[in-house]
């Protein structure tokens, strides 16, 4: 297939045509074969085919499909595409945000983006006019729209090559979620990864804005190249610093209140310093394998107070030998709080389970140490963090106390399921779990039956089906685009809404207009609070007086009278609209696609109240669930243990 033209329109692959359409891939590839009047492939490959951008916006009108506006990345992408068959899916991300950091950045754009830039549009085989016109769907962006456009770039990106995931790190990284959730319940002034890659971690850790700075080291120079561009177009102060700990410790004096770190697994550190590194007080680390390395240095670098969350695969959990004896005086010293097991496929690149530890400074004392077995967890990175903050969330994960001493006479083994297998448990154990848990099942049986009672629904008319787009259009809605404030110091940034706020359908408390700068607007009472990517979740927002992350979309019903705000945000939801999800490692929807089935007022309250009926039934239906677990296993145990249980105990 020839190259396109110098001046060629933007480019779009069968995966871009999905998202603008709000079909799936084999949909596309369905109208390929069987409209012969598909555009015509104008660059890419036979596998991997490339069309034109307004070619495909006509076809897709001609077919009913409205694409009135092209998202901003997917134009920078489209035209990223133009680069194709002159460099690697790696390379045309470097350009662009090479670009993205000389427009925002200017002469402090980080040297080695410069540097590639300079390269790789001198090559013999560049194409000055191509990389110029991206250079213009560059400069065309929005200022406050570049982090978004920079991180799906990166996104794509990963997706295309996997070795550039498992180096630097990805976006919409799961353990980077993790690690991000945990150490925000650990507020403080500095939060320091020492494998930070792109900073993943750091800048979702940042949206919480709990610390006053976030300092990250990597031996990958193009990753802090990134990681640089990123921080200053998030907004966070990053500092960075291009070394490889493992050899030496970069500054021995740094102290932080929170490490996060994931670093690569099983790097060799055969080097003779590591016998006499002053970091590895708890043992030399083996020279074929660096967990232990990296969790020694974790703790060097903690606060009296602090905490590190590391994750490694679970090997470092049992092996033998050195590891062992790091493991025995890591107890003996009281540096291992925590320990979870999480289930495999965390991570793209690897199936192997792994393992967050929970880390402090030496206090030699003999402690409990908690191990949580989240291997059979769905989504352990939404629920870890409140495990470690609420004892009472343990109640729905495997988990067990084990004393150092009984840990330390079993070869050190922190595996969680090794422990949760031989547990023993006392009589006052199992009879109060199976006390509380069979209150709790007849309580929220009760509160169950009242509430299903309730639940009917009859429709005086049948729904009509408008998009969010044509309700605004209709001035129904408004939607309102916010920014991320700049300004406004440490206590503002904490109480951001970002997606953690919707998933979790917690908001903080409202602010006053006067404690925002001039420009941010806050929330209005029943506003509906949107997010469109990795699933599609609305709340309304009763109380109003938020300051929004611009990740999240922004709804303001203009006549009450036509739509009901928890009706919107509860359509919203609805099955119907996941078809518009697009994407494989962070999936996202247009806002202004999704649909929306309107009835009567009188009928859209009726169903928020049938809906609300619903709530407290599943409310009362989890109960039941995760009690009679405890009450299963506690009549297993009453078994092993030889425990009398009333049955008829109230």
């Amino acid at each position: 297939m020839n190259s396109p033209s110098p001046n060629s329109p933007a480019l779009v692959s069968a995966s871009d045509i999905a998202e603008l359409a709000g079909v799936s891939r084999g949909a596309v590839s369905n109208w390929r074969r069987r409209h012969e009047n598909f555009p015509q492939q104008v660059a890419g490959t036979k596998t991997k085919p490339l069309y034109a951008l307004p070619d495909v916006k006509t076809w897709l009108a001609n077919q009913g499909y409205a694409v009135d506006q092209v998202p901003t990345e997917a134009k920078v992408w489209a035209a990223l595409n133009t680069l194709r068959g002159r460099y690697t899916p790696e390379q045309t991300a470097t350009i662009a945000i090479a670009l993205v950091s000389e427009r925002v950045m200017g002469k402090h754009a980080p040297a080695w983006l410069t540097h590639q830039l300079s390269n790789l549009t001198s090559a013999p085989h560049a194409d000055p006019n191509r990389i110029g016109q991206l250079r213009e769907v560059v400069d065309s962006v929005d200022e406050s729209e570049l982090a978004l456009v920079v991180d799906f770039i990166l996104e794509r990106s990963a997706r295309e090559s996997g070795r550039m995931a498992g180096e630097q790190g990805f976006i919409g990284s799961r353990t980077s979620n993790l690690l991000a959730s945990v150490a925000s319940n650990h507020p403080g002034g500095v939060a320091y990864d020492p494998a930070c890659g792109i900073a993943t971690a750091l800048v979702e850790l940042a949206e919480t804005g709990a610390f006053d700075c976030y300092i990250g080291h990597d031996i990958n120079m193009q990753a802090l190249a990134i990681a640089e561009v990123r921080s200053t177009l998030h907004g966070v102060p990053l500092y960075l610093e291009n070394c490889d700990v493992l050899r030496s410790d970069p500054d021995p004096d740094l102290r932080a209140d929170v490490v996060v770190a994931e670093p690569p697994f099983g790097l060799s550190i055969d080097i003779d310093t590591r016998l006499t590194d002053p970091r590895f007080v708890f043992g030399a680390p083996p020279k074929n394998s660096s967990e232990t390395a990296w969790l020694q240095h974790a703790i060097a670098h903690l606060t009296d107070t602090g905490r590190a969350f590391v994750i490694t695969p679970h090997s470092p959990l049992f092996r033998g030998a050195a590891e062992e004896r790091i493991r025995t005086e890591l107890l003996r010293q009281g540096c291992i709080e925590t320990v979870v097991g999480l289930p495999a496929r965390m991570v793209p690149h690897t199936s192997i389970p792994l393992a967050l530890w929970v880390l402090r400074r030496p206090n030699g004392k003999h402690s409990d140490v908690l191990l949580i077995d989240a291997s059979d967890d769905d989504a352990p990175e939404k629920h870890v963090a409140r495990w470690l903050s609420d004892v009472s969330a343990l109640e729905s994960v495997p988990h067990v106390r084990i004393s150092v001493d009984n840990l330390i006479s079993d070869g050190a083994s922190l595996l969680p399921q090794r422990w949760l297998a031989t547990y023993e448990r006392t009589p006052e154990d199992v009879r109060g779990d199976f006390a509380n848990a069979t209150r709790t099942m007849r309580k929220a049986t009760e509160s169950l039956d009242e509430a299903s009672r309730r639940i009917s629904f009859r429709p005086d008319a049948p729904s009509r089906t408008l998009s969010i787009g044509d309700l605004i259009r209709e001035g129904v809605l408004q939607r309102i685009r916010n920014r991320a404030p700049h300004d406004g110091g440490d206590e503002l940034k904490a109480v951001v809404v970002g997606a953690h706020a919707i998933t979790s359908r917690t908001l903080p408390s409202p602010q006053t207009p006067a404690r925002v700068p001039e420009g941010v607007e806050l929330t209005k009472p029943s506003d509906v609070l949107v997010l469109t990517q990795s699933g599609i979740r609305a709340l309304v927002d009763d109380s109003g007086g938020h300051v929004l992350s611009p990740v999240v979309e922004h709804l303001r019903v203009r006549k009450p009278e036509v739509v009901d705000p928890h009706y919107l945000a509860a359509m919203l939801g609805g099955s119907w609209n996941t078809r518009f999800l697009a994407g494989t490692t962070i999936q996202r929807a247009r806002l202004t696609e999704l649909e929306v089935p309107l009835v009567p007022i009188d009928d859209q309250r009726r169903i928020v109240a049938a809906l609300n009926d619903v709530d407290r039934v599943r409310e009362a239906a989890q109960a039941i669930v995760e009690s009679s677990k405890t009450v299963s296993s506690s009549l297993l145990d009453a078994v092993r243990f030889s425990v009398f249980l009333d049955t008829t105990e109230r």
